[in-house]
């Protein structure tokens, strides 16, 4: 086991605490928890990326293709025509 003294936000304490209660207050083990879930989310997500690859790289070819001929929408424009 190990102990750290970690600094918080008010409302970072504020969740945390809401989320231990989950874990009958035991605060280490809800941050372990998310600690393991983002972990796991991370190898998600690059398996889905990885299966996706192909696609992705297309994506981003078409869109530097279409940007090299002058064919793109500013973000300005897009606000604009979806009223933002």
């Amino acid at each position: 086991m190990v102990r750290r003294q970690i600094d918080f936000d008010e409302d970072t304490d504020r969740i945390l605490t809401e989320l231990a209660r989950e874990y009958h207050g035991d605060l280490g083990k809800a941050v372990a928890d998310l600690v393991h879930a983002h972990g796991s989310l991370e190898t998600l997500v690059e398996r889905c990326e990885e299966a996706q690859r192909s696609s992705l790289v297309a994506q981003v070819e078409q869109a530097e293709r279409e940007f090299d001929e002058g064919r793109f929408t500013t973000w300005e424009d897009v606000k604009r025509r979806n009223k933002l």
